[in-house]
């Protein structure tokens, strides 16, 4: 059972009177914060632009620590939330999915998709591999 029928009257009262909390330090709040805004980040619904405003009120390291603080699965579904049509291989990691996310979020739109490298010319002989592997594989010794 909750000791207080509203968390936000908790926290202001802790916020308020931090003398009556000498242990918790600047940290603590920040722990805090990132967790909140975590829950917040991976709510269903979220757009870009309420990302904006969460990294504008939160500020930018507080932002950047609580979207590295994202699970692999929960940065990979915010890739996918942000731009339906991300390639595949934008999101496919957790690691290029943060920096897809980064990508949205640093100009407002998704990344332009990547054109696949064009065909090699017809006229133009393909190149032949001359390594055959090593010498046991190839006599067989």
């Amino acid at each position: 059972m909750a000791m207080t029928s509203d968390g936000h009257t908790a926290l202001s009262a802790i916020l308020t009177h931090d003398g009556l909390f000498p242990r918790v330090k600047d940290k603590d709040l920040i722990a805090a914060a990132i967790k909140l805004a975590s829950k917040q980040v991976t709510a269903a619904g979220l757009t870009s632009d309420d990302l904006l405003a969460l990294k504008t009120a939160l500020g930018a390291d507080v932002f950047e620590k609580t979207l590295e603080s994202l699970s692999p699965y929960h940065i990979k579904l915010l890739a996918r939330r942000l731009d339906k049509d991300a390639p595949e291989i934008e999101v496919n990691t957790a690691s290029s999915a943060l920096s897809y996310v980064r990508q949205i979020l640093s100009d407002g739109t998704p990344p332009a998709a990547t054109e696949p490298p064009a065909e090699a010319s017809p006229e133009a002989p393909a190149k032949k591999n001359k390594y055959l592997g090593r010498k046991a594989f190839r006599t067989g010794r």
